[in-house]
């Protein structure tokens, strides 16, 4: 007999593990709906060429593409960006601002490591067709509102940053080609300052600039002070100084959601060179090794790429795994056990049908209800009503409905209560 397991990098989720991600799941969508974003539903799999366009040839080695039996070259989709492009380019007619969420499976093949994988869940929320700093901050403080949600606000901060303000910086300190620099800025705290310019001096920066732009990338902290101090030693510019002004707009409107103390500011925060445009930001844990939790941005030049118009995009995707490890490390997963509401135990068969009425009847009431599905005992209908955690037993018996009343049992206390048989789901709805 063949006996098979799962693929590497995907997981089995058994009803108890699945109910604390639905938990988290539904703490994440929640918030999206809360600030008005409105849920899509999209493809699985899209033409490979929608994500050669934004990610070029070598998206093909890192996904799951392949031939389909129409002979069209098709993506298990690695992320949801190139799909919301095509589909906002397809309705000229959709007004601003568009704000759009979706969960749903993504695919990338990929080195499986903690809390990367190849098959894993993730959220995406959008904002489509607005420039200003308030959908930014918007942006930001859905995300901070999931974290605070979750009981670990003081656990989470997000790094901010403006590729257009790194990038006038550079430009007032005489670096012409900026994008080479900011990739050797992108690696700054993962290497020695000696490496670092050593590396910007590869790129053609004299001594004297590099330790210029080591000395103004080393800013970062509370974001108010550390504006003010960029403000003091940055070159003199009219692009840093219009960035700047930007950046102070995006704290007072982050101080007004709320959130502007999970905010630090960190100039060598630059991420995707060829994706995004002006904010970024990444969400870390404080007190942990693990990889940034998500990140996310400004992107106004790339739904031109997919169609005739050029619309302004924010956006970030909550990456799922990287946040159940911080959970589990905080003590803050919620517990991997099934719930019930109520098990309805019938004595006899003469009563199922009686049984089957009640437990409909508190269905309707919207409570989780099981019965009696086979041939079991009374003892062996407890015990199935304890292995699925149901807080209500609802005993029906030909002699308690004779008498008028039907038991209803706390199984965590085992107290015993004889209820009007008229009066049972009224009585267990108000329990509940």
């Amino acid at each position: 007999m063949n006996e098979f397991e799962n693929l590497k990098g995907f997981y089995d989720r058994y009803p108890s593990e699945w109910v604390a991600w639905r938990e988290l799941v539904d703490t994440v969508e929640e918030t999206a709906r809360e600030f008005g974003f409105r849920e899509l539903d999209a493809p699985s799999v899209e033409p490979t060429d929608l994500f050669r366009v934004k990610s070029g040839e070598d998206i093909v080695e890192e996904t799951y593409s392949f031939v389909d039996k129409g002979g069209r070259e098709v993506t298990l989709i690695p992320e949801q960006t190139p799909t919301r492009a095509r589909l906002v380019q397809q309705r000229k007619d959709l007004g601003t601002p568009i704000k759009w969420f979706d969960t749903s499976k993504r695919w990338r093949y990929e080195a499986v490591q903690k809390g990367r994988d190849r098959e894993f869940f993730q959220t995406d929320f959008d904002i489509f067709g607005v420039e200003s700093v308030e959908a930014d901050a918007e942006i930001i403080a859905c995300a901070g509102t999931i974290f605070e949600k979750l009981d670990v606000a003081d656990s989470v901060e997000f790094k901010l940053n403006d590729r257009q303000l790194l990038d006038a910086l550079l430009r007032g300190l005489g670096v012409g080609e900026s994008k080479d620099v900011m990739r050797v800025i992108d690696k700054k705290e993962k290497i020695s300052r000696k490496e670092f310019l050593g590396k910007l001096e590869a790129e053609g920066v004299d001594r004297e600039t590099a330790e210029e732009i080591d000395e103004l990338t080393a800013i970062s902290g509370e974001m108010e002070s550390a504006l003010v101090e960029l403000s003091n030693k940055a070159p003199e510019s009219e692009a840093a100084d219009e960035a700047i002004g930007r950046m102070h707009d995006l704290y007072n409107a982050l101080s007004a959601y709320g959130v502007e103390s999970m905010c630090r500011f960190d100039l060598s925060i630059v991420r995707g060179m060829d994706y995004y445009t002006g904010l970024v930001f990444e969400a870390f844990a404080t007190e942990s090794d693990l990889r940034a939790l998500f990140g996310g941005g400004r992107y106004d030049d790339l739904i031109g790429q997919f169609g005739s118009r050029d619309v302004p995009a924010i956006g970030f995707a909550f990456g799922y795994s990287p946040t159940m490890q911080l959970l589990k490390e905080l003590g803050e997963w919620p517990d991997e056990t099934i719930s019930t509401d109520a098990y309805v135990l019938t004595i006899s068969d003469s009563v199922h049908e009686i049984g089957l009425k009640y437990a409909m009847d508190l269905r309707r009431g919207g409570l989780k209800v099981e019965t009696n599905l086979t041939d079991r005992s009374v003892g062996e209908q407890f015990g199935y009503a304890d292995r699925i955690n149901a807080k209500y037993t609802i005993v029906v018996g030909e002699r308690d409905l004779n008498e008028g009343v039907v038991t209803v049992q706390n199984m965590a206390s085992g107290d015993e209560k004889q209820i009007p048989k008229d009066q049972v789901v009224e009585h267990v709805l108000n329990l509940l």
